[in-house]
């Protein structure tokens, strides 16, 4: 089977009843309305096997994976995911028709559309997944929204990603950790859940707790002072590992949500789930502490630092 008739097997039968889709995947571009006083939140995500998963990892989970990450993207911002277009690159028809069933498996999960996309054949498979959704006007969480006197506040785990995707390379094939990194979901519902309440900044942790808390203290123009007493995680991966901190602070791929809220929020934020992880101080920078002593945080991930 070639490529055209691949996709059009795989993506273009799949229904399209979401009220806003004009013209859907198959034709050389889709055409969507939006809904009458809402902005659209568009991001961008890459993904490669052995940069993002390890070679010999599923790649129908791999794929399904990487939309997750892109839809935590909108989810940091308090959207409602509504559309993803998916560019494959693939080694050949067997890799690029489980990446897209990957796909579309975690489209079905999340609710969006898949609007349309492409396919190359490449040296190495990855994807690049687009994805949109829409807010109210003016109500976006962002990054520089955090103010002195605020909570800081994480939904979801840190560190396990990390210590699953350590296992998953020396040598073990299942276990809660493993999960961790490989069943991804993003946090869609809380994401509009805070926004709705009036939360204004948040970001998404991918690249490791104290990397990405630093962009909110930078653009917030003030200091994040966490604590990891209240994440019950760190006890658990200590038992295994020495460096469970860094795996904490450091190992990223969580895709939790960390956001700076007002105090007055507090029980609603608790009600939802989210731990309180450390407040906003006037300052600079990002300092941890776990059991009463000061933790020095590794750098997180970057694709472009120097490595030793």
């Amino acid at each position: 089977m070639g490529e055209f008739a691949l996709l059009a097997r795989l993506f273009h039968s799949q229904g399209v009843d979401d009220g806003l889709t004009e013209v859907a995947n198959g034709d050389d571009a889709s055409v969507h309305t939006l809904p009458a006083g809402e902005s659209l939140v568009v991001s961008s995500d890459s993904a490669l096997e052995e940069v993002h998963w390890p070679r010999g990892f599923d790649l129908q989970q791999a794929a399904d994976r990487a939309l997750q990450a892109a839809l935590s993207d909108l989810a940091a911002m308090g959207a409602v995911a509504r559309w993803c277009w998916v560019a494959l690159m693939a080694q050949g028809a067997e890799a690029l028709e489980a990446m897209g069933r990957g796909v579309l498996r975690g489209a079905a999960r999340s609710g969006v559309v898949v609007a349309g996309g492409d396919s190359v054949r490449a040296a190495t498979n990855g994807l690049t997944v687009t994805v949109a959704g829409t807010l109210p006007s003016g109500t976006a969480m962002c990054r520089g929204g955090a103010k002195v006197g605020d909570g800081v506040w994480l939904f979801g785990a840190v560190g396990l990603a990390a210590a699953g995707l350590r296992q998953w390379r020396q040598g073990e094939r299942s276990g809660a950790w493993i999960d961790a990194f490989a069943r991804v979901n993003a946090r869609l519902a809380e994401g509009v859940a805070l926004r709705a309440m009036g939360v204004r900044c948040c970001i998404d942790v991918s690249d490791g707790l104290v990397q990405d808390a630093g962009h909110l203290a930078e653009a917030g123009g003030v200091r994040l002072l966490l604590t990891l007493d209240a994440l019950p995680q760190v006890a658990a991966l200590s038992a295994a590992w020495d460096d469970a901190l860094d795996l904490v602070i450091s190992g990223g791929e969580d895709y939790a949500l960390l956001c700076c809220a007002e105090p007055q929020l507090e029980g609603r934020l608790a009600g939802l789930g989210g731990v309180r992880i450390g407040a906003v101080a006037a300052g600079a920078g990002v300092e941890v502490r776990y059991r009463g002593r000061r933790v020095e945080a590794k750098r997180g991930f970057d694709h472009f630092a120097a490595r030793g």
